[in-house]
């Protein structure tokens, strides 16, 4: 499941919790699993997060030099 749809099942499941006529176990059974679906989305947010950050340092790597840093390496 892609982090989307987890959040679209995540809101679904905040929503019921609201609802006053739900019981104690569907309450309990559907905050367990948000639970699930929140940390299955953390995970996603996390792997994001480390590819995002490799793909800023390869773009370091690539950003021409300015001009003080051009000087720097002549002298």
């Amino acid at each position: 499941m892609n982090y989307e749809e987890t959040m679209k099942k995540l809101e679904a499941i905040v929503a019921k919790l609201k609802e006053d006529k739900i019981g104690i176990e569907e309450s309990l059974e559907l905050y367990s699993e948000g639970i699930r679906l929140a940390k299955e989305g953390l995970a996603s947010l996390n792997g994001f997060k480390g590819k995002i950050e490799l793909l800023n340092k390869d773009l370091s790597k690539l950003e021409p030099k300015t001009e003080d840093e051009t000087d720097e390496d002549e002298e």
